[in-house]
């Protein structure tokens, strides 16, 4: 009996030091055993970590540098302004630039989730954050990137010129397209039970956007879009909008793997980057300003065709400025704008 429990002990030691998850709240190695060959991997240690991340202090966090064969990381919460949620930061030791897959466990969700991840640099702090909980993480491949794809992008200036060959397409541009395009997104949900994405990507083509799709698929959180009917989803299809100088975004079209319906359409406005350094000095100064009359701007299109928003209130932790429809005929919009960086997202569904 002792010999079979020391056996049974001996499998739980070696299953786990070759696990690939991590949960919330663990410091940990990752360690290749031949990276010339392939980047077959495994966690070799796990330690616990009940702090809340801060970036200006990972050096007291993760103590222990990384060998040339080893990724070191922590998972746990992390301060984002005065939000706080999920967090992972990792440095490599490695020479090799590093692309990984990773994969997230929400809460109440059974299966996990592919993510978008960052390439990972020697001796460089990746951080990943999201804007809401994540149970637990998991690594599932690792592979090289060759250098000459990156090199002139750290060394050299690069300037988007967008808005230097589109001067034209400014604010009164992109928000009357924004209008034509949210009404036409609402007219397809209000008058089609399904709408195939095609649909959708033909009005893209007359306005001649730039695809930005990511490749793969990424998901949608439950608080965004609660997916009550189980769809399976494809992969997303994004295409670019700005409007000079200051915004940059995106519209996203979140549809059916197997049908291509439509489900959910989604608007997002950042800040226009002038070059890989950063925003033009120009626009600093009235930056918060216009992200404030945007999103007034968006709260009256939409109430003009959902009616009033929701009588909601505002969660004082969530680093949000939340607004929500919801319309005579099941048409839902959830709007958000972040307090303490310049972001406004919109989600147009109907469930």
């Amino acid at each position: 009996m002792k010999k079979r429990l020391i056996i049974f002990l001996l499998l739980i030691i070696s299953i786990s030091s070759f696990a690939q998850e991590v949960e919330i709240g663990t410091i940990f190695t990752i360690e290749f055993k031949s990276i010339e060959q392939n980047l077959n991997f495994k966690i070799v240690s796990q330690k616990p970590f009940n702090g809340i991340i801060d970036d200006s202090k990972i050096d007291s966090i993760i103590k222990t540098k990384p060998k040339d064969n080893q990724i070191v990381g922590v998972f746990a919460n992390g301060k984002f302004g005065n939000n706080i949620n999920s967090m992972l930061v990792l440095i490599s030791g490695l020479t090799d630039y590093i692309d990984y897959d990773l994969l997230i466990k929400l809460p109440r969700k059974r299966k996990l989730q592919k993510t978008s991840t960052s390439t990972l640099f020697k001796g460089v702090k990746s951080i990943e954050y999201w804007s809401y909980q994540i149970d637990k993480i998991e690594f599932v491949k690792f592979k090289t990137i060759p250098k000459e794809n990156f090199e002139q992008f750290h060394f050299e200036t690069k300037i988007d010129s967008t808005c230097i060959k589109n001067a034209d397409k400014n604010i009164e541009f992109g928000e009357q397209e924004f209008k034509t395009h949210l009404e036409l997104t609402v007219s397809e949900f209000e008058n089609n039970k399904d709408i195939e994405i095609g649909k959708m990507l033909k009005y893209e083509n007359t306005i001649n956007s730039i695809d930005v799709s990511l490749g793969h698929f990424w998901s949608l959180g439950e608080g965004i879009y609660p997916n009550e009917k189980g769809f399976k989803f494809g992969n997303p299809i994004s295409y670019r909008r700005y409007e000079c100088p200051y915004f940059d975004g995106k519209t996203n079209y979140f549809f059916t793997k197997d049908d291509k319906n439509i489900k959910v359409v989604s608007f997002n406005w950042e800040t226009f980057q002038e070059s890989n350094f950063g925003i033009s000095p120009k626009i600093k100064t009235d930056l918060n300003e216009k992200f404030n009359s945007k999103y007034a701007f968006i709260v009256k299109a939409v109430s003009e065709l959902l009616g009033n928003p929701l009588d909601i209130e505002q969660e004082e932790d969530s680093g949000r400025i939340d607004t929500k429809w919801k319309s005579t005929n099941g048409i839902n919009a959830y709007l958000f704008k972040f307090k303490t960086y310049n972001e406004i997202r919109l989600y147009i569904y109907k469930e």
